[in-house]
């Protein structure tokens, strides 16, 4: 550049170095810029801007220059606030993470697109969800176990009951009507399960306001628009269509404020939030990215042709003509003059042919075809030949059109993918070319076209080639002038006759490979099938009772010592007959299970005549309001196991297998042992299930195969954050096997050889052997 300064400054005129110096200023400046550019993509501010100084000298009023450094300038300060409000974030406190997330707003107001402050903003927002108050659980303290027996009593002294033991605080709704009466016998369940299915089997709501308040309300559409809080949630789709997506979340969800974008993708709904992580789930499983196939063709014509043409070719006529005397008419009186002199003889030309021609001709096509999923691709090679047309009108006035017919090779293809890597393609192949040429009485120009095609749908796996042929045209072709009885010898025929032979042969072979770049990914079993609520309220809880942990039971089941002397001094409960009518039918009686050292009779079960009632003095008493009120546990049973497996699969599909497990006890590790044939299945992988991450734990899993004993061993041990962790109860899935199958008409085994849980809580109820039929 310098170089080419010093010329034009010598040579100012000259416009071919001006131009050549303009041009390498532009070049050397935009690579300064493109360097500048990657060098603060990657953090390196302090190069990026030397890059920029650089470029400034080679032009000083280059805005875009300008622009760059001012930038620079701002992601600095940018940077700056990031680290704040990171320190800010790492205080934990409440009010550190709102000012952290206010220096961040101004930092994303300027440039929505700065990575490290988006980054922090969503570990801000994720720490703010997790130390928000609950919205709708209990504290642990509500869900130890509670006995309770009520018989006719009003629902508000049973909630006082369980509001004295429990120490929860009930709000009521004034609609809820007075008389609502209740009948409850309940052993060693929770607080928090006792309470919502008192509420659920009277047709009334709860809302959790804090770990110990709830508020009561009917049931009723106008409640629940009053006091259902609802959320606002905007799904961004990337591959599904909005409307197909928005139709499933009307007909599965019954959402009914929705708005769709359909310029941009985006389906914005408002609903509760049960209804709305139902959504999410569909969305998921219909947001896929189309499968796309690559498909590998090769189209080949080969055309052979033969001509041989040889004799000779003796003239086919003569013509006798009269000579006129002096150009006078031919008179009849002439004819008797007539002479061999006066006669004129014309004779054809003869021809002597010899000749031979021999072609061999080859087109061949080899595209390479991307097709998404269910969509036409078409690849034409070959001309467009004009046909021209010429119209009169009864004015004399004549005019020509042109009109082309396409002629050559045209293929289309339609490709499906299947969930095992197949493709299902139709094809379309036709093939044309011109015959001859035909000139009509008014002299338009068309054409003989010659076709051949052929339509069919394939099945073919990833990688498998199908070669279409048999598309052959066959052309043989003899003609010959001879002298009548010369030309019919033997071999001196050919001097008294021409023969001409003409042979034509073409065949079109068509290749095709498809090759699967991105295929249709079967959904696991527990992404594919999950809990829906109920018809009336889509997305909520399943009406299911949380399974009690033993070592809560035995302990609430031991009394305190002054609730133990107390029941030494209570007086026996005379018993009464169930099967008379009752003399205070409004009484709320409560039974509290007898403990260790008490004198008072046991309750009798649901299903006997004798019970044990209040004594009908005292119609609101409270016994159940003591500690005494809870009741021991029996003996818990090992942990319960249980396959969910498809009935019937297909030869060579995959299929997931979960293993769940329900457990009373806490159990917080577990090895297993699967046995499978490996003749007749395949494992494919193996994943951890949700049990032992109940509550946001943390696992740790591994697994081994053995293919050839046909053996899974695999490990999941639940950690815990300070320590050896307790271990957790419930129900779900332990451990998720995909398998493929080998062979069709038969019926492979997987069952469980050994289970040991941690800590030992009873022996594990191995589950039965599933019954799975694979078909062809």
């Amino acid at each position: 550049m310098n170089k080419l300064e010093e010329a034009v400054q010598l040579d100012p005129k000259n416009a071919e170095y001006r131009i050549h110096l303009a041009n390498s200023r532009y070049s050397a400046i935009n690579r300064l810029i493109d360097a500048a550019d990657s060098a603060v993509r990657t953090g390196q501010i302090s190069d990026g801007e030397k890059l920029l100084r650089r470029a400034q000298d080679l032009d000083p009023r280059n805005d875009r220059i300008r622009q760059g450094l001012e930038t620079l300038v701002k992601e600095r300060q940018h940077r700056q606030a990031v680290q704040e409000a990171e320190l800010l974030f790492r205080q934990g406190s409440a009010d550190s993470l709102a000012d952290a997330l206010e220096k961040l707003r101004v930092v994303l107001a300027a440039n929505p697109a700065q990575k490290d402050a988006l980054a922090l903003k969503a570990r801000i927002d994720e720490q703010r969800a997790k130390s928000a108050p609950p919205e709708s659980a209990l504290a642990d303290a509500f869900r130890k176990p509670i006995s309770l027996e009520f018989r006719d009593a009003p629902l508000r002294n049973v909630l006082d009951v369980v509001a004295k033991v429990s120490g929860l605080n009930f709000f009521y709704d004034r609609d809820i009507r007075p008389d609502i009466k209740v009948t409850i016998i309940a052993k060693n369940t929770s607080v928090e399960d006792a309470v919502r299915m008192v509420l659920l089997t009277n047709q009334l709501e709860m809302n959790v306001l804090n770990e110990n308040t709830v508020l009561i309300y009917p049931n009723t559409p106008q409640k629940l628009k009053d006091y259902q809080a609802l959320s606002v949630r905007s799904f961004y789709l990337t591959n599904a269509d909005v409307k197909a997506v928005s139709n499933s979340i009307k007909t599965i969800v019954k959402t009914k404020d929705m708005v769709v974008d359909e310029r941009l993708g985006i389906i914005i709904m408002r609903d509760t939030p049960e209804a709305i992580r139902l959504a999410e789930r569909i969305v998921a499983l219909q947001d896929m990215t189309d499968p796309e196939v690559v498909l590998d063709v090769e189209i080949l014509e080969v055309k052979r042709s033969r001509l041989l043409e040889l004799g000779v070719q003796w003239p086919s006529q003569f013509s006798l003509t009269p000579v006129l005397v002096d150009d006078l008419p031919l008179r009849l009186t002439d004819l008797a003059r007539i002479r061999p002199s006066t006669i004129e003889v014309g004779v054809g030309r003869g021809l002597v042919n010899a000749r031979k021609e021999d072609q061999d001709g080859r087109i061949l096509a080899n595209p390479r075809i991307r097709v998404r999923n269910k969509e036409k691709a078409k690849v034409q090679v070959g001309d467009r030949v004009p046909i021209i047309t010429t119209t009169s009108t009864t004015t004399g006035f004549a005019s020509e059109s042109v009109s082309y017919v396409d002629v050559g090779l045209k293929l289309e293809v339609e490709p499906t993918i299947h969930l095992d890597s197949e493709v299902a393609i139709k094809v379309s192949l036709e093939v044309s070319n011109l015959v001859r040429e035909i000139t009509s009485p008014g002299g338009s120009l068309s054409y003989q076209i010659g076709t051949r095609g052929a339509n069919t749908v394939l099945r073919l796996k990833d990688g498998e080639t199908q070669v279409l042929a048999g598309l052959i045209s066959d052309e043989d072709r003899s003609s010959a002038n001879k002298v009548p009885g010369l030309g019919e010898l033997p071999i001196a025929g050919r001097l008294f006759g021409s023969k001409k032979d003409d042979t034509q042969r073409s065949e079109i072979l068509l290749s095709i490979t498809p090759r699967v770049v991105r295929s249709i990914r079967r959904p696991d079993l527990l992404d594919a099938q999950f809990e829906s609520g109920t018809e009336a309220s889509a997305g909520a809880r399943a009406i299911r009772l949380n399974a009690i942990d033993k070592g809560e039971a035995d302990r609430a089941a031991s009394p305190p010592p002054a609730a133990a002397q107390a029941s030494k001094t209570t007086e026996p409960v005379p018993a009464r007959d169930l099967t008379k009518a009752p003399t205070h039918p409004e009484t709320s009686t409560v039974t509290p299970t007898p403990q260790a050292g008490s004198t008072q009779q046991p309750a009798a079960s649901p299903a006997a005549t004798p019970a044990v009632d209040a004594p009908p003095a005292v119609p609101q008493s409270r016994p159940a309001a003591s500690p005494d009120t809870t009741a021991s546990v029996a003996p818990v049973a090992g942990p319960k196991l249980s396959w969910q497996a498809p009935g019937q699969v297909r030869v060579g599909e995959q299929f997931s297998m979960v293993l769940q497990m329900t457990s009373q006890a806490p159990v917080r590790g577990m090895p297993l042992l699967l046995a499978y044939e490996p003749s007749l299945l395949q494992v494919v992988s193996v994943k951890e299930g949700d049990y032992f991450k109940q509550g946001g734990a943390k696992t740790s899993f591994s697994h081994r195969v053995d293919p050839a004993q046909g053996k899974v061993f695999t490990s999941m041990v639940r950690q815990g954050s300070g320590g050896v962790d307790p271990g957790i109860n419930g129900t779900g899935s332990l451990v998720l096997v995909t398998f493929k199958t080998l062979k069709a008409g038969s019926e492979p085994k997987v069952q469980v050889l050994s289970a040991s849980p941690e800590p030992a809580a009873g022996a594990a109820v191995l589950p039965a052997v599933p019954s799975i039929r694979v078909t062809p």
